[in-house]
């Protein structure tokens, strides 16, 4: 048994369509650049598509025109509240009561009772799991945690996931706990996955000028699959370590010439 499998990542949507467009051209967007490359069963986006989970719905569902399913693992974008100089003006913080999982939770229910479209997240009726035609999927954001000082630096004080996720806990905390709940979803995993799906990489890419800050990681002891799709330090790979092929595919530059990249499972 094979399943072909598009994936892509990091799309980024506002590198396109500014958020004060009409949202009617993303489907436009999904015909152009999509339509005409696809070749999987189904669709993999490995987080990043929009801060507004409106256009995020809008891409989801101009895709599964197109495949017989369209999997989706939240980015840390999907997070994202704005804020103007840590001020909450936007009506988005408003609307989530100034807490991002209430966000998280407002998309995750857009799409409970849709059978074209799945939200991995170990938060929703999911658990992070989902069986295709005996292929046994997972996913989650996989969160990192900062390590060194340097990156602690980085991450707190500026970085945009300590000033745009908002939480009643404070800025290290919140991270740390977002990491602590993605590494026991991790660790809790059965051993016969087929294909893990996250946003944030699960290893160190030394050949990625990023590599170096663990913001950009999140390590794990051992690798429950053979196959991870994955996004966030938007370098493009396809490599093999420890027996796992690892590969991502971002997208949202519009400098770039996108092309929908296509693996197989086999059983």
């Amino acid at each position: 048994m094979k399943l072909n499998i598009d994936y892509v990542s990091d799309l980024h949507l506002t590198h396109y369509i500014s958020k004060n467009e009409s949202i009617t051209k993303i489907d436009k967007l999904v015909q152009d650049k999509i339509s005409m490359q696809v070749k999987g069963d189904i669709l993999v986006v490995a987080g990043d598509i929009d801060e507004d989970i409106n256009r995020v719905s809008e891409l989801l569902y101009s895709c599964s025109k197109y495949y017989k399913k369209v999997i989706f693992v939240l980015g840390n974008h999907e997070y994202y509240i704005p804020v103007i100089k840590y001020i909450y003006t936007d009506p988005m913080a408003k609307e989530y009561n100034y807490n991002s999982m209430n966000k998280v939770y407002r998309l995750n229910e857009i799409f409970k009772d849709n059978n074209n479209i799945i939200i991995l997240d170990k938060t929703n009726n999911t658990k992070g799991l989902y069986t295709y035609n005996t292929f046994l999927l997972a996913g989650d954001t996989l969160w990192y945690k900062p390590v060194t000082l340097v990156d602690k630096l980085y991450n707190y004080p500026m970085q945009n996931d300590s000033r745009f996720i908002l939480s009643e806990l404070s800025k290290k905390d919140k991270i740390q706990k977002l990491h602590n709940d993605s590494i026991s979803w991790y660790n809790n995993l059965p051993n016969n996955i087929d294909l893990i799906i996250t946003h944030i990489p699960p290893f160190r890419n030394k050949s990625n000028s990023r590599g170096n800050n663990s913001c950009y990681y999140t390590e794990v002891k051992e690798y429950k699959s053979s196959v991870w799709i994955y996004g966030h330090d938007h370098k493009e790979e396809d490599i093999i370590i420890n027996n796992t092929r690892l590969v991502s595919n971002p997208w949202g530059y519009d400098t770039k010439d996108f092309k929908i990249k296509t693996l197989t499972l086999t059983k």
